[in-house]
């Protein structure tokens, strides 16, 4: 074929094509090919299919494709099509043949007779001229999945991997682990072919096998010893999703073949490694950054913060991203290998961040808070816990509690702050109840005034008789505590702190009567974590009578205390009666019959108590505890700080399961003593390269690093020769062949006649001046 008419059908080709897509922009703006109407699969649009898809017409069988794949997708049963599908498997429209391939591979594991039909026209098409046929042609066959037609499979992809064609190449390399599925005593012949690939010049071709390795041979080290270099150099040339699974294995081959680093020395092979994982962190693919972020962790860590602002990239991204870019930072923080501090700021939660970003991002602000920024922090998290998500204020209110915990000088901000919050009438009652059990943790490190003031507050808010004590009828009302969990934490405050002082009465005078009434009254009502905690309130009370000095407030508490015992032990819960013995037999020794009985005000009293004592007599007799004893019992457990209740909710963590490098297991460093040498991973000059066109021209490995390293270890110096002749003649000879115009031409025609004897390959005539020197280390010239 001559070269006019190779062009002129290239061009003839070109025009046609471009006049195809002419037609389907003009149809689609008149409405005529728009896909929306593929969708309509009603039963009087669906008659239609089989008859266009019988057609002869490729327009009217491609409509018929489309109607098909329109079908699938919406989850219809296309099987009464796929007689018609499959025999337009030997079409010549590419376009028609591309939707078969998609059917053939839906439907073929259901109906293996039906795709057993196509699989000659499959055969042929892998040696068809186009590659783009070549290749749909091995997916569609190597995705059947069926027995029978394995060792058909396996052929056609030990074919692939020798093809001139890159994409075809490609495909093959992930068809591997197909036939390995297929049949797994193909496994010493898909490695075979395996090494094929690694001798691939084209990065997306190992960027695929590099998944082969990962999926069949991960620990066979010896298969990527001679490509590890080459590996390196074409990484940064491989697509987007190839490239974390290389840089994966690449981690874990230098962990296991590479010698540890130091702060001496760093192994030429690693620093290579890392030198291309270096450009890989501006990557705009996230998954990217992170995989380089981990293996500057695993390889180098003292180098992680020259990544880690790409990482903080990731923050800005969606929020599935940003929750394991949040992640990453605060493993790396708490291994302290990066500084947040002066980041903190990246990580404050916005108001679009879903729940699951924002508490994560909250476990980073209170792990990283420092006492310069305390304060402000103390402030930030005053705002998140007036959030709209019930778990955000949560965690916000427990991590304000961790900040007090931290940083002492920010405990009475964050009190006030949890104060403020507890004051509102508008936020959930688990907000609030998260805010009283924090306080309740947090009042232990304040001031005896304040922690006065602090319990006064909550103790008014137990009953409404105590909220309305002092208030006028206009006065805004006061929000009740109803949890549980909040009530018993005020009831247990107010017997820690029952000695303290308001205006010189402590709160065993001014509030126990008035709260063990109350709760008396309504005992009933009280949920059994209450009542457990009303009883450890009453015997604080009755341990610390010694100091009160009114006797109408002393016999009180005393007839309300028996009260209370009396009550509790006819609980219907065991835990309370269990807790109600406890009390009695702990407090007995503590009561003097004699006394209360003349002190008891009126005979009512003074029965109530008759009747007690010879209940108490009753009972078994057992040590007698003194005050003192008894008061340390009572009050030891408490002054111990525990860290319950300071925990940020985790229950996001275990349902999400990352796969990864989280979930992967990277080998430990190998001893230097059995690292093999680095000659391992000389480049194998005596295996055979395919001979590509296609690829010596496009050079896509083409990285400065590939063009360094591919070359001689040593440069090649050109040098100017001494010439051979004195420079006067040199001068005079080119000043007599440019003399005038009439020998320029003679000189001209001369030169027609040795036509032949000249070769692009040949040197040319200047080329004599220089000569070659490779014992220099650099480029010198010489005037």
């Amino acid at each position: 074929m001559s070269l006019s008419t190779l062009t002129s059908s290239r061009a003839w080709a070109y025009f046609s094509e471009r006049g195809e897509d002419a037609l389907h922009a003009v149809k689609g703006a008149i409405g005529g090919s728009g896909s929306g109407k593929y969708l309509d699969i009603r039963d009087d649009k669906l008659v239609q299919v089989r008859t266009k898809l019988e057609s002869t017409q490729d327009v009217d069988r491609l409509d018929g494709m489309k109607s098909v794949v329109a079908m699938i997708s919406k989850g219809r049963d296309a099987t009464p099509y796929l007689a018609s599908v499959f025999k337009l498997s030997s079409t010549t429209s590419l376009e028609v043949r591309k939707l078969v391939y998609l059917v053939v591979l839906r439907y073929a594991p259901l109906h293996p007779d039906l795709a057993l039909l196509s699989i000659n026209s499959f055969q042929r098409d892998l040696t068809d001229p186009n590659p783009l046929i070549r290749g749909m042609a091995l997916r569609t066959l190597s995705g059947i999945q069926i027995d029978t037609v394995s060792e058909i499979v396996m052929l056609a992809v030990s074919k692939a991997v020798r093809d001139p064609h890159p994409y075809v190449r490609r495909i093959a390399a992930f068809a591997l682990t197909k036939c390995y599925d297929l049949d797994d005593e193909y496994y010493n012949r898909i490695v075979d072919s395996f090494q094929i690939l690694l001798q691939d010049r084209s990065p997306s071709v190992l960027g695929a096998a590099m998944s082969v390795f990962k999926d069949m041979c991960h620990d066979r080290w010896d298969l990527l010893h001679r490509h590890y270099r080459k590996l390196c150099l074409a990484l940064s040339d491989m697509d987007e999703w190839s490239q974390p699974l290389c840089i994966h294995v690449l981690t874990r081959y230098a962990r296991a073949n590479i010698c540890k680093p130091s702060d001496e020395h760093v192994d030429a092979d690693l620093e290579l490694l890392l030198t291309s994982l270096s450009t890989l962190a501006s990557s705009m693919n996230p998954a990217v950054v992170m995989a380089v972020v981990h293996a500057y962790d695993a390889l180098l860590p003292e180098r992680v913060p020259m990544v880690f602002p790409a990482l903080l990239r990731l923050l800005r991204a969606s929020p599935d991203v940003a929750y394991l870019a949040t992640r990453s930072a605060l493993a790396l923080a708490q291994a302290k290998k990066v500084d947040l501090v002066p980041v903190m700021s990246s990580f404050y939660v916005r108001a679009s961040d879903p729940d699951y970003l924002a508490r994560s991002k909250l476990r980073v602000l209170v792990c990283v808070s420092p006492s310069s920024h305390a304060s402000v922090l103390a402030n930030e998290l005053g705002a998140y816990a007036h959030a709209p998500s019930i778990p955000l204020a949560l965690d916000s209110v427990t991590a304000l509690g961790l900040l007090a915990r931290r940083h002492g000088e920010v405990s009475e901000l964050c009190l006030q702050l949890l104060m403020d919050l507890a004051q509102e009438a508008t936020i959930p009652t688990l907000v609030l109840s998260r805010a009283v059990q924090i306080t309740k943790a947090l009042v232990r490190v304040s001031s005896p005034s304040m922690a006065a003031t602090i319990v006064t507050r909550f103790c008014l808010r137990l009953f409404v008789p105590l909220a309305r004590r002092g208030r006028s009828l206009d006065a805004p009302k006061i929000r009740i505590l109803t949890d549980p969990a909040s009530r018993a934490s005020v009831l247990w405050m107010l017997g820690q702190y029952a000695e303290s002082k308001i205006t010189d009465t402590s709160l065993l005078v001014l509030l126990v009567p008035d709260v063990l009434r109350c709760l008396v009254a309504h005992w009933q009502k009280e949920h059994v974590q209450v009542q457990c905690q009303a009883l450890t309130l009453s015997a604080k009370a009755y341990a610390h009578l010694p100091s009160v000095s009114d006797t109408h407030i002393r016999m009180a508490i005393t007839v309300l205390h028996y009260e209370i015992l009396h009550r509790a032990s006819q609980s219907p819960n065991a835990d309370v009666r269990l807790r109600a013995r406890f009390y009695s037999g702990l407090t007995r020794g503590l009561s003097d019959t004699d006394k209360e009985l003349e002190a008891a005000p009126t005979e009512d009293i003074r029965a109530y108590l008759a009747s007690h004592q010879k209940l108490d007599l009753l009972r078994l007799p057992g040590v007698r505890l003194r005050r003192a004893q008894v008061q340390h019992i009572l009050g030891a457990h408490d002054k111990i700080e525990s860290d319950e209740g300071f925990a940020l909710s985790n229950d996001i963590f275990p349902t999400i399961q990352l796969r990864g490098f989280h979930a992967s297991q990277l080998p430990d460093w190998s001893n230097p003593r059995t690292v093999p040498p680095a000659i391992v991973r000389a480049p194998d000059t005596n295996s055979i390269q395919q001979q590509d066109t296609w690829m010596e021209n496009q050079r896509s490995l083409s990285s400065d690093m590939f063009s360094k390293r591919q070359t001689s270890p040593e440069f090649v110096v050109l040098r100017p020769s001494t010439p051979s002749v004195p420079s006067g003649a040199t001068s005079s000879t080119a000043n007599a062949r440019y003399k005038d115009l009439d020998s320029f031409l003679d000189e001209e025609s001369e030169s027609d006649d040795d036509d032949e004897s000249i070769r692009i390959d040949h040197p040319a005539p200047e080329d004599d001046e220089y000569m070659l020197d490779s014992s220099g280390t650099e480029y010198d010239e010489e005037d």
